[in-house]
């Protein structure tokens, strides 16, 4: 995916603004409100913040297991209130509300203050044409309701149904559009992302919200990753480090408003385009990364967009800091972006800031990117000392990790 935004100021909320000083057409599909609940962040400001003071949002308490459970690592990121819910609110039966997936709890809100946040009535839109597209693998609640037949009530089928991620919102919401759940593993949501912009350019929704959701609540599934040698032991993600072992589970719940520009009361990016593609079948095994298959997907975007990939002045990776998904990537990315390069391309991962949660982080990537093109300043990534040495663009410096709080200068920013 690649977005831009014009200026280092706070979002413009004035149509006339939108319209005659910004270089937008009227068919632009626009981000205009986002709201998330992050590790120890009720919502974007804190998140901010945590990011600008380079908090580390992974935690070793013991919210969800007893730490040293089953050998597992006793970091991860973890959301502060699973817990509290205004069902009347949303016209919700308690009984419903108490078999609901705490994912589709959270989900219900941050739709909501992601509609706020766009500078729209939430009740105005009721009706609308606007599709509910949300990324989501897991859900890690869902045992719980099926274990005691004595305990089935036939609510929890609705509420732990991954189709209802996407269904109950449309429905709290009266919304008419598209509605679907996407499972494509940790591109879920920016998978997610894609069918939503597809879906507005071909008329089947004027709007949509995106989600992307990811709780860890079962040692188990964790446990799954610990045996697949995916998590690393200290808990930090030390994306592009030359320690990299692995990655750091973590939970997030985000929601983004897109609609059209000549629709939109305030901007945080545009979506200049979004594409997909996969590896089809490798020697080394499903998980593998493929570096030319990345290549050719980010190549033939900036083809079809029409940017200069050496125009870009950053680009906020997936990052997992994993040994080799970090050096297939930034092996792609220098292939694409480094030639005919002035100044190192500056790279990031919002990762080792919050660890990797997975179906939904790549709504969190564009939660960090837009609070970066907002403030003007890149956050910092943490957990980085000496840079991959088998990573050649890094080692030769064509590459540069944002390791502190940086200036993102210049008029207009592209970002992946």
């Amino acid at each position: 995916m690649v977005a831009h935004s014009e200026s280092v100021n706070s979002p413009k909320t004035q149509e006339s603004v939108i319209k005659n000083e910004i270089p937008y057409s009227d068919s632009d599909i626009v981000i205009t409100g986002i709201s998330d609940r992050l590790p120890e962040s009720t919502n974007i400001d804190e998140f901010k913040k945590n990011l600008m003071n380079e908090i580390d949002m992974v935690t070793d308490d013991e919210r969800r297991w007893t730490r040293g459970l089953y050998g597992l690592p006793a970091r991860s990121g973890k959301i502060k209130d699973l817990s509290h819910f205004d069902a009347t609110f949303f016209k919700i039966h308690s009984k419903q509300a108490h078999a609901m997936d705490p994912q589709l709890r959270l989900m219900s809100e941050a739709t909501y203050e992601a509609i706020i946040d766009a500078g729209i009535n939430p009740t105005t839109a009721r009706g609308s044409r606007t599709g509910v597209f949300v990324g989501t693998s897991i859900s890690e609640s869902d045992e719980f309701w099926l274990r005691d037949p004595e305990n089935i009530n036939g609510y929890n089928l609705l509420g732990s149904s991954r189709s209802m991620f996407a269904n109950r919102i449309s429905y709290a919401f009266d919304f008419t559009g598209p509605s679907h759940a996407l499972d494509t593993a940790c591109s879920s949501s920016l998978y997610a992302t894609h069918q939503a912009v597809t879906a507005i350019c071909a008329g089947e929704c004027n709007a949509a919200i995106v989600g992307g959701l990811n709780l860890v609540l079962r040692p188990n599934v964790s446990l799954q990753c610990l045996k697949l040698n995916m998590l690393s032991q200290d808990g930090k993600c030390k994306t592009f480090d030359i320690l990299a072992d692995g990655i750091v589970r973590s939970e997030a719940v985000v929601a983004i408003y897109l609609q059209k520009a000549k629709d939109a009361r305030r901007v945080y990016a545009t979506v200049v385009r979004t594409k997909t593609n996969t590896d089809g079948y490798k020697s080394e095994g499903i998980t593998y990364p493929n570096a030319e298959k990345q290549y050719e997907l980010i190549r033939d975007i900036y083809t079809e967009a029409g940017i200069n990939p050496a125009d870009v002045s950053y680009v906020e990776a997936h990052g997992t800091g994993t040994k080799v998904g970090d050096r297939v990537e930034v092996t792609s990315i220098d292939k694409l972006f480094c030639k005919d390069r002035k100044t190192p391309l500056l790279i990031g991962s919002v990762k080792s800031n919050m660890g990797h949660s997975e179906p939904a982080s790549g709504l969190c990537s564009i939660a960090k990117v837009l609070i970066a093109m907002e403030t003007g300043v890149i956050p910092a990534n943490l957990h980085f000392r000496p840079p991959n040495s088998n990573i050649p663009a890094l080692k030769e410096g064509r590459i540069r990790v944002v390791d502190k709080a940086t200036p993102w200068n210049g008029c207009y920013r592209y970002s992946n």
